[in-house]
């Protein structure tokens, strides 16, 4: 893959309408990230202005707290966005590790909404705040990522074509599954679960079914903080009320609440936190920090006895011999691939269940199964994991209605994107996995036309070269 004036030098994920890629910048030396749209493959004109409209937003946006774009352009059928790069990676692996501290989780969720108020004041609703897409600088900055769904909240037309179910089900306002207008408070109810997450180590709903959270979303009472987190329940209730009425109004007072806990001592900033004084006073006077050195006190320095002396250089030798090791190892390895479970065998249709909750009516549950399985699509979640894919809620649509067209189409969509994976993966010579991506995706849709003419493809291919080098050294014998 070329693009001009970058150098692409590695894979760092793919989802169901973009790939990204870590690049280098040749006329600034400097590391960027490119998330390019394939649209050799028939993309839909809305998936491209989805794309476009991603990079139009964040350009148009300048905060220390959104990541910056550099970039928009198009490289043949490739049409590509330049954002910075940071190293620090995002709040969803910072979560699988660690319970936050109330410190450093509000300190994050003050940052954010700063970004968040700068995209409001532009009239800018992101629409899909989750752990995902908060980033971290190598300083620890957090940043906010991601605009692909996000609306203008002056334009009238909505690149969702329904409007509905937008967001990720997780992390989404009540507001989200309904029809009518989307404004910054539903960002706002969003960080409000993050803020339960990072300060218990647990999602705010938790369900069998990923139709059961956006319901318990909708109807459920705000979760409870754990006793000694009592002083910030207010907090999250004014974030994640249900009725948007309810909630702070703006990112702004958000901030401005958190000013006010702060000064009632309920909250103390990061600097405090981390502030150490050189000397620690106690009655009998100035004792040294940890900072400083007996020598610096008069105090009689120690030297190393021979003996010591060798073994230390003797360390710092196997030190560096394995560092060298582990350095080629790394360069040897292969880099990182976004992939499905690489089984050949498609989960059973799932059997026909009653409606998720009390009340909900049919119309409800369809149009959630719907909008759940195109997500999956776009997260490339074909068929996997059990009950949380996209063949997984499609069939289930074709159950309650088996003419449905859109459940239909749906199909025919992974199979579509199989037949992407596997295009991919025989340009990479790996011709078992593309076999593997053939056999699911005519599975889904036996009638798909790409995967049948690269079945032949990579069936041919199946004999490698040390296949057929062993075979020709039996014949030598």
């Amino acid at each position: 893959m070329e693009i001009p004036g970058y150098e692409i030098k590695r894979l760092i994920g793919q989802g169901g309408m973009a790939t990204v890629y870590l690049a280098e910048q040749r006329s600034l030396g400097r590391e960027v990230v490119l998330k390019i749209l394939d649209t050799s493959t028939g993309i839909s004109p809305e998936t491209v202005e989805r794309f476009l409209n991603e990079g139009r937003i964040i350009a148009s946006l300048n905060h220390p707290h959104i990541i910056t774009i550099y970039d928009i352009g198009q490289a043949g059928d490739q049409i590509f966005i330049s954002m910075e790069y940071v190293e620090g990676g995002d709040l969803k692996d910072r979560l699988l590790n660690k319970v936050f501290a109330p410190v450093e989780a509000i300190d994050i969720v003050e940052k954010v909404a700063a970004g968040l108020a700068a995209a409001h004041d532009n009239g800018i609703v992101h629409r899909d705040v989750k752990p995902g897409n908060i980033l971290f600088r190598r300083d620890g900055t957090p940043l906010l990522s991601d605009f692909g769904i996000a609306k203008r909240l002056t334009n009238d037309s909505d690149l969702t074509s329904t409007g509905m179910f937008v967001g990720s089900p997780n992390y989404m306002a009540p507001e989200q599954s309904e029809s009518g207008p989307i404004d910054g408070r539903a960002d706002i109810y969003s960080l409000g679960v993050i803020l339960y997450e990072m300060l218990t180590g647990t999602r705010a709903y938790v369900a069998d079914s990923v139709i059961d959270v956006i319901l318990m979303h909708k109807k459920g009472p705000v979760p409870k903080l754990p006793a000694g987190l009592e002083q910030y329940q207010e907090l999250l209730n004014l974030m994640m009320a249900k009725s948007r009425k309810d909630r702070f109004r703006d990112a702004e007072s958000l901030q401005h609440f958190i000013a006010q806990m702060r000064r009632a001592g309920l909250v103390k900033s990061k600097a405090e936190m981390t502030a150490r004084p050189d000397f620690d006073v106690t009655e009998e006077g100035a004792t040294p920090s940890l900072g400083t050195t007996t020598t610096q006190l008069g105090a009689p320095e120690r030297r190393l006895r021979p003996l010591q002396w060798v073994l230390l250089v003797l360390l710092v030798l196997c030190g560096i011999g394995w560092g060298v090791l582990l350095t080629i190892e790394h360069r040897l390895e292969p880099p990182p691939r976004a992939q499905p479970q690489m089984s050949t065998a498609l989960p059973q249709r799932p059997a026909a269940e009653p409606a998720m909750a009390a009340g909900t009516a049919p119309e409800q549950v369809a149009q959630a199964l719907l909008w759940l399985g195109r997500h999956c699509l776009n997260e490339l979640k074909l068929t996997e994991p059990a009950r949380d894919n996209a063949y997984y809620y499609f069939s289930r649509m074709l159950q309650i209605d088996p003419d449905n067209a859109e459940a239909r189409a749906g199909m025919h969509d992974i199979a579509a994107h199989f037949a992407m994976l596997a295009e991919q993966a025989i340009a990479e010579d790996r011709f078992e996995q593309a076999r593997s991506y053939i056999a699911l995706g005519l599975q889904v849709d036996g009638d798909n036309r790409r995967l049948k003419e690269m079945r032949d493809i990579a069936t041919e291919a199946k004999v490698g070269f040390w296949d057929a080098l062993a075979s020709l050294i039996r014949r030598e014998q």
